[in-house]
C-alpha cells in the first residue's frame, strides 16, 4: 500500500510494525545527530574569535546548563501532551488531539513569557551561580542576554516538534532540526566575524535559525498535511486538558534539568580527589555517553508514536509487539555499545581530546563509567514506554530514583567509603552502581504494570496465564550463567495434566524447575501468598533462612536482606503467572486457579515443604495439594498425573519419577495417603535429609 500524507497517521495502526519503528525512528536518530553537530560548529566558530575564543567558549559553556533547563521547559510540556495526542487520534477523537495542541502551543507561550523575563532581570546572579568567573561573566551575560529573547522560538521549536513526530511525521520533524542546523551554520560566521559581534551574534544566529525553524513548524500544523491542526478555539485553557499533559511530562523535565545537577556534583567530588586532570576526564565521559545514547533516543521516539496510537486504538497486540521490537533493538545496541566502549575506550576518548595525560587517565575510567551500559536500553526502552503508555507516575518514580535519589548521593557515598580503589575511581563507580539499580528497579516496575496497563485496553484474556517478559528474560538469563540440567524420565511423558511435586532444595529447586525443567515453559507454580505480598515478604524470608544462623552476620541479613528481599521477590514471582497459595478460607480460591490453569494447557509445581527454618527434611509433607486431583476431576472428568520430581543441583539433574494418578473410584483419604507416601519414598530414595 502506498502510503500518503494523508493517512500516514492512521498507518501507526495497521502497517508491519517492524519496519514502521524503524522507518520513524531513523529520522529521529538523524536529527540527534544533526542536533549535535549543531551545537558542536557552534562551539566550534566561537572558539575561534580572534584573542579571546578561550574566553568566550568558557562562558558560553557557562550557559549551556541554563540553557538546559530552558529546553526542559518544552520537554515538561510537550514530552507529555504529545504521546496524549497519539492515544487520542488512536481512539479516533481528533477533537480531543487538537484540543491538547492548542492547550500545549498557549502554556509554551506562558512559559517562554516568564523565562524571557527572569533570564532578563537575574541572568548574571544564575550564571555566577552557575560557574562564570569575573573573566567569564561578560561573555555569558553577552550571550544569554540575547538568547532569551528566543525564548519563545525555542519553545515553540522544541515542544511543537514533538506533535509532527507523534503523528508519525518523522521527516517533517527531522527537516526542522535540519532547518536550524543549517540556518545556524550558515549564519554564525556571518553574524560573528563578517559583522564582528563576537559571542552576541552566535547568540542571534542561534534564535534565528531557531525562528526559522517555529515558522516551519507552524506551517505544518496550519497546513493540510497535518492529521492535527493548530485551531485558535483550542488556545482556551483547560486544566483537565494540560495538567495530565504536566503530569506525564514531569519525569522527562527531571531528566533533562537535573543533567546541570549531576555534572556540578561530579565535578565538585572529582576536583576535590583528582583534581582538574579528573573534571576533564569526566567532561569527555559525559560527553562521550551523550553522543552514544543519541540512537537509543532516536529507537525510542520512533516507537512512541506506535504504542501510543494504537494503546487508544485499544490494540493490545501492536502494543505488545512494538515494545518487544523496541526492547530487543535497544538491548543489541547497548550491548554492543558496551562491548565496543570496554575494547576500545581510546577510540571515544579521541573523538573529544586526544591529549597523552588525558588519555591515560580517562581510559580506565571510562571502562568503569560505562560498566552498566549493556543493560541501559531495558532503562530506555521501559521509561518510553511508560510516557507513551501515559503512565506518569511510574516515569516520574524512574526519573527520580536514578537521578536524584541514586546517582547524587552515590557521588558522595562511593568515595567514602573504605574500598580498595582510587577515590576518583570510586566517584566513577556512581554512574554504573546507579544504573544498575535503577534497571533492575525499572525493570520489574515495569514488568508489573505493563501487564495491568494491557489489561485495562482489553488484553486480559491475550494475556491469561502469559509469564511476564521480564520473567522471560530472567529466565534465560539463568539459563546463560548457569549450567544446562538434564530432565530423566523415569518413564516417557504421557502429557496430560499434570502437577510436579518438586524438592525445594534451598532455592535450587524453583530456580532449577523454572528456568532449566523440560516443560518450563508450561508449568506455573505454587507460591505462597504471604512472599508475593512486598509487606508480607520481609517476615516470611526471616522465618526461612538458609544461611548458618550462627554466624556474625546472621542478624544483619536477617533484616536488610528481607527487605532488599521484598522489592525485588514479589514482582518476579507475580512475574511467573503463578498460582498463590492461601491458608486459610481463601484456599478455594488456590484450588479454583489450579484447576483454571490445568484446563488451560499448564501443569502446576508445587514444593510440599514444612516452615522448619532451616529446609531440612522432615518426616511428611503437605499433603493439601491432593484436592486439586479431586478438584480437576469433579469439574472437567479429567485424571490428574502427580509426578514426584527431584533437584540434584550439583548433579545438574531433574529426575521425575513415575506418575501417580489420581483415581476417582478410591476414597479421598486413600488417595492423599498413596500419593504423599509415594512422593515422600521418592525424595527419600535420593537423599532422606535436606531435600525439602
Amino acid at each position: 500500500m502506498v502510503i500518503t500524507e494523508r493517512n500516514k497517521t492512521d498507518a501507526l495502526g495497521y502497517e508491519n510494525v517492524r519496519s514502521l519503528l524503524f522507518r520513524l525512528a531513523a529520522p529521529a536518530i538523524a536529527a540527534q545527530m544533526i542536533n549535535l553537530l549543531y551545537n558542536l560548529v557552534d562551539r566550534m566558530y566561537i572558539g575561534h574569535i580572534e584573542g579571546e575564543g578561550r574566553l568566550a567558549l568558557t562562558g558560553v559553556g557557562v550557559c549551556l546548563p541554563l540553557i538546559m533547563i530552558v529546553s526542559a521547559f518544552a520537554s515538561l510540556i510537550s514530552m507529555g501532551a504529545a504521546p496524549r495526542a497519539s492515544v487520542f487520534l488512536g481512539k479516533g477523537d481528533r477533537k480531543a488531539a487538537e484540543k491538547t495542541l492548542g492547550n500545549s502551543f498557549l502554556l509554551l507561550i506562558f512559559v517562554s513569557a516568564a523565562l524571557t523575563v527572569i533570564l532578563q532581570l537575574f541572568s548574571r546572579d544564575v550564571l555566577f551561580a552557575f560557574g562564570a568567573s569575573p573573566a567569564t561573566i561578560g561573555y555569558a551575560c553577552d550571550y544569554m542576554l540575547i538568547y532569551s529573547l528566543g525564548t519563545v522560538f525555542v519553545q515553540l521549536t522544541l515542544g511543537l516538534n514533538a506533535f509532527i513526530s507523534a503523528q508519525g511525521f518523522a521527516k517533517i520533524s527531522m527537516f526542522t532540526v535540519l532547518i536550524g542546523a543549517v540556518s545556524n551554520i550558515i549564519l554564525d560566521p556571518i553574524f560573528i566575524f563578517a559583522l564582528g559581534m563576537g559571542v552576541k551574534g552566535a547568540a542571534l544566529a542561534t534564535i534565528i535559525s531557531q525562528c526559522f525553524s517555529m515558522i516551519w513548524i507552524l506551517g505544518f500544523l496550519t497546513g493540510k498535511k497535518t492529521s492535527i491542526r493548530l485551531k485558535r478555539k483550542n488556545f482556551a485553557l483547560d486544566p483537565k486538558v494540560f495538567l495530565p499533559c504536566i503530569s506525564l511530562g514531569l519525569a522527562p523535565f527531571i531528566m533533562q534539568s537535573t543533567e546541570s545537577l549531576i555534572s556540578v556534583c561530579f565535578n565538585t567530588s572529582l576536583l576535590r580527589y583528582g583534581g582538574d586532570i579528573a573534571v576533564g576526564a569526566m567532561t569527555v565521559m559525559i560527553s562521550v555517553m551523550q553522543f552514544s545514547m543519541l540512537p537509543l533516543i532516536g529507537l525510542s521516539q520512533g516507537a512512541q508514536p506506535i504504542m501510543s496510537y494504537n494503546f487508544g486504538a485499544k490494540n493490545a497486540e501492536r502494543v505488545r509487539e512494538t515494545f518487544r521490537i523496541l526492547l530487543v533493538s535497544c538491548l543489541i545496541y547497548s550491548m554492543s555499545l558496551w562491548a565496543l566502549v570496554e575494547l576500545f575506550p581510546q577510540i571515544f576518548i579521541k573523538i573529544f581530546n586526544s591529549d597523552a595525560e588525558l588519555l591515560r587517565f580517562a581510559v580506565p575510567a571510562l571502562r568503569i563509567y560505562f560498566l552498566a551500559s549493556g543493560v541501559f536500553g531495558i532503562q530506555i526502552a521501559c521509561q518510553q514506554a511508560f510516557i507513551a503508555l501515559g503512565d506518569a507516575k511510574s516515569s516520574l518514580s524512574v526519573a527520580i530514583l536514578r537521578k536524584i535519589v541514586l546517582l547524587v548521593p552515590l557521588i558522595y557515598i562511593v568515595p567514602a567509603l573504605p574500598l580498595s580503589v582510587s577515590k576518583t575511581t570510586a566517584v566513577y563507580m556512581a554512574e554504573p552502581i546507579a544504573d544498575f539499580v535503577s534497571v533492575a528497579y525499572t525493570a520489574v516496575l515495569f514488568s508489573v504494570r505493563f501487564k495491568k496497563i494491557i489489561g485495562e485496553i482489553g488484553g486480559d484474556e491475550a494475556d491469561s496465564h502469559r509469564q511476564s517478559g521480564y520473567f522471560r528474560f530472567l529466565r534465560k538469563a539463568v539459563r546463560f550463567f548457569t549450567k544446562p540440567m538434564e530432565t530423566v524420565w523415569e518413564l516417557p511423558f504421557e502429557g496430560k495434566p499434570s502437577v510436579f511435586v518438586c524438592n525445594h532444595d534451598r532455592a535450587y529447586g524453583p530456580i532449577a524447575m523454572c528456568a532449566h525443567f523440560e516443560l518450563s515453559e508450561d508449568v506455573r507454580p505454587w507460591i505462597n501468598a504471604q512472599v508475593l505480598s512486598m509487606r508480607e515478604t520481609p517476615a516470611y524470608i526471616r522465618q526461612d533462612y538458609w544461611w548458618d544462623l550462627n554466624k556474625w552476620y546472621s542478624p544483619i541479613l536477617g533484616h536488610s536482606l528481607a527487605y532488599i528481599y521484598a522489592l525485588i521477590l514479589p514482582p518476579i514471582l507475580r512475574g511467573s503467572d503463578c498460582v498463590p497459595v492461601y491458608h486459610d478460607t481463601g484456599v478455594m480460591s488456590t484450588l479454583r486457579e489450579s484447576v483454571k490453569m490445568l484446563s488451560d494447557g499448564k501443569h502446576l509445581l508445587l514444593f510440599p515443604e514444612h516452615p522448619t527454618g532451616y529446609c531440612e527434611y522432615g518426616e511428611k509433607i503437605f499433603d493439601g495439594f491432593v484436592s486439586v486431583g479431586r478438584l480437576y476431576y469433579a469439574r472437567t472428568k479429567g485424571l490428574v498425573n502427580f509426578y514426584p520430581t527431584y533437584v540434584d543441583w550439583k548433579k545438574k539433574i531433574i529426575q521425575v519419577g513415575k506418575p501417580v494418578p489420581y483415581d476417582p473410584n478410591v476414597k479421598y483419604e486413600e488417595q492423599v495417603k498413596t500419593i504423599t507416601a509415594a512422593i515422600e519414598e521418592y525424595f527419600k530414595n535420593f537423599n532422606g535429609k535436606d531435600i525439602l
